[in-house]
């Protein structure tokens, strides 16, 4: 499935490929700091006692879309929520699923895009005030759109590798300050071939804490 949309001035979209790129290139960074430091801290920290069991947690998020055979791209606004299991201090398993809509598309035209995503977090709660995390989160997406009173979907694969900080207000809440994702979707061009779509996310939100390791 394919929507046609009018391309940006050349130098307009040479900056957002440049701003994309930056983007990327220090989420790489942030989860190569996040995971070395968990790794290296794993067997010297104790349990604290307040390492909840559960956590569920919702909020807003921005996607920024750049298609593969568009010269520009699309704002989606939405939401996610996950649930994390902690196996450890450190180790979790995570399931997530969000919802984001397609704005900027010409009248009589609506899509959204859904995520369903599972995958291992890593963790660093060496302080009682800030919870920092990196993720790599695999799953699939689905692509919705109506024009006309004719609906189209199609399923595709979905990948998102990133990280975030969350605020310990107590031991059963939490503000999520930021997260931060490269969000990987593949879904077919008009010819049935599929295609790469290389995202970028934000999102922020609250967390809930339950039960106790």
């Amino acid at each position: 499935m394919q929507m046609k949309m009018e391309a940006e001035p050349m130098a307009q979209n040479m900056k957002k490929q440049g701003s994309l790129t930056r983007f990327f290139g220090s989420l790489g960074v942030l989860v190569a700091v996040l995971f070395s430091a968990a790794a290296g801290t794993t067997l010297a920290q104790q349990a604290t006692g307040n390492v909840p069991q559960v956590e569920v947690s919702g909020g807003y998020s921005y996607v920024r879309a750049n298609p593969a055979n568009s010269n520009g791209g699309f704002n989606l606004n939405g939401g996610s929520g996950s649930l994390t299991y902690n196996f450890t201090d450190h180790f979790s398993a995570v399931g997530e699923f969000g919802g984001y809509h397609f704005s900027g598309l010409p009248a009589g035209l609506s899509s959204t895009m859904y995520t369903y995503l599972f995958g291992p977090r890593i963790s660093l709660r060496k302080s009682g005030r800030v919870t920092p995390f990196a993720q790599v989160l695999l799953g699939g997406g689905r692509l919705n759109a109506s024009s006309g009173g004719v609906d189209a979907g199609e399923n595709g694969f979905a990948m998102a590798v990133g990280g975030g900080v969350d605020l310990n207000v107590n031991s059963r809440f939490a503000i999520r300050l930021v997260q931060a994702d490269y969000l990987l979707t593949r879904f077919a061009n008009v010819n049935g071939s599929s295609v790469t779509q290389n995202n970028a996310r934000i999102s922020a939100g609250l967390v809930f804490r339950f039960g106790s390791r």
